[in-house]
C-alpha cells in the first residue's frame, strides 16, 4: 500500500503527507455526503445513487490510506521504541516528536484536529441523512396504509354465517386523505 511515500526519507513526514491525503480524502467525502443529503431532499434518485457510489468509493480509498499510515507508524514505532506490537496512536507518535521535532509533532497535532473535525462534520451529516431517509419511509409507509387500508374480516359486507355486518366506526378501510398533524 505504500505508493509515494518511499521518496520521503523522514517516517515523520510521510506520517504527514499520509495525514493530508486522509485530510483530502475526508473533505471530499463530506461534499459527497452533503451532495446526497441535497439529493435526497429533491428525491432526486440518480443523484442519490451517484452520490452512494462516490461515498463508497471514498471509503473504500480512505482504508487504502489507514492502511498506508498504519505501516508508516509502526515502522516510528520501530525506529523510535515505542512500546506495543499495533500501531502507535497518532497521539503517541505526537508526544513522541515533540521534544526532538517540535514543527512535525505540531504538523501532526493539526492534521489530527483537522481529521477529528470533519470525522464529526462526516457523523453528523450521515446522522441528518439517516433521519431524513427514515422519515421519508415513515411518510411513505403511512401513505401506502391510507391508500391500502388495513383489510379486516370485520370489514366484510357479510360474515362467514351469511349474516350482514354492522358497520364499525374503528374500521378504517382505504382512504386517500390522511388526517396527518
Amino acid at each position: 500500500m505504500e505508493k509515494q511515500n518511499e521518496g520521503i526519507a523522514n517516517p515523520g513526514d510521510q506520517l504527514h503527507e499520509c495525514l493530508q491525503e486522509l485530510i483530502g480524502l475526508h473533505r471530499q467525502l463530506y461534499e459527497v455526503v452533503k451532495t446526497e443529503h441535497e439529493a435526497v431532499t429533491q428525491a432526486d434518485t440518480k443523484a442519490t445513487y451517484e452520490a452512494v457510489a462516490n461515498k463508497e468509493a471514498l471509503i473504500h480509498w480512505i482504508h487504502g490510506e489507514e492502511l498506508n499510515r498504519q505501516a508508516v507508524a509502526r515502522r516510528i514505532r520501530d525506529d523510535e521504541g515505542i512500546p506495543g506490537e499495533h500501531a502507535p496512536t497518532l497521539k503517541e507518535i505526537i508526544v513522541c516528536f515533540q521534544s526532538r521535532d517540535p514543527g512535525l509533532a505540531q504538523r501532526l497535532q493539526s492534521d489530527l484536529q483537522t481529521l477529528v473535525v470533519l470525522v464529526e462534520r462526516i457523523k453528523k451529516q450521515n446522522s441528518l441523512n439517516d433521519a431524513l431517509i427514515a422519515e421519508s419511509l415513515g411518510h411513505i409507509n403511512n401513505m401506502k396504509a391510507n391508500i391500502f387500508g388495513e383489510t379486516t374480516h370485520q370489514g366484510r359486507t357479510y360474515n362467514q354465517q351469511g349474516q350482514k355486518n354492522q358497520a364499525n366506526s374503528n374500521a378504517h378501510g382505504p382512504r386517500l386523505i390522511s388526517k396527518e398533524v
